[in-house]
């Protein structure tokens, strides 16, 4: 008698859509946290990461220019991360690259 296997409900690209997304979330939220505790800490004032609004005249020209070249390389770095930790996890729980990965990854 031979055994029916289950049918594969999500597929790979799918399951690979999930598990990356939920890399990325995971990595934007520690790289939020990460960069208010560094803006805090190297800030003169030891000020909490500004929120910051365009509009508003408290922030001045410099302030909200190093705050967005911070705010932009703690995420571009935070997608690095989190776009290769995502890779290496998928290939030591599956054994394979994941879908669309041409080349393993070193973390």
């Amino acid at each position: 008698m031979k055994l029916r296997e289950a049918p594969d409900t999500i597929g790979r690209e799918t399951m690979w859509k999930i598990v990356s997304s939920l890399s990325g979330v995971v990595g934007a939220l520690i790289a939020r946290k990460v960069i208010r505790v560094a803006w805090s800490a190297l800030s003169p004032d030891g000020e909490d990461g500004p929120v910051l609004d365009p509009a508003d005249r408290r922030f001045t020209w410099k302030t909200a220019v190093i705050w967005t070249a911070t705010v932009g390389l703690g995420v571009s770095i935070a997608r690095l991360v989190s776009a290769r930790v995502a890779v290496a996890g998928w290939e030591a729980a599956t054994g394979t690259l994941p879908p669309g990965v041409e080349e393993p990854v070193e973390i």
